[in-house]
């Protein structure tokens, strides 16, 4: 059975996560390695409406608690 890595990437709203993802899955696919970049909200049309409103602050005006219930 072969194996493969998981790698993930932290940090906050614009710290460039996206942009260091996208490099390397680029780098690793020259290389010929399979990779599947996924995201969190993220990867089903619910969970993108739901990470369209989180960043784009839609939540906001229902506060904090809101935020984290759309985040579980």
């Amino acid at each position: 059975m072969a194996h493969g890595f998981f790698i993930t990437f932290e940090g906050g709203e614009g710290a460039g996560k996206s942009t260091q993802i996208e490099r390397l899955a680029s780098k690793m696919r020259a290389k010929k390695y399979d990779v599947l970049v996924t995201r969190e909200p993220g990867g089903s049309p619910g969970a993108e409406a739901v990470r369209h409103v989180l960043l784009s602050g839609a939540a906001e005006p229902f506060g904090p608690r809101m935020e984290a219930l759309l985040f579980a």
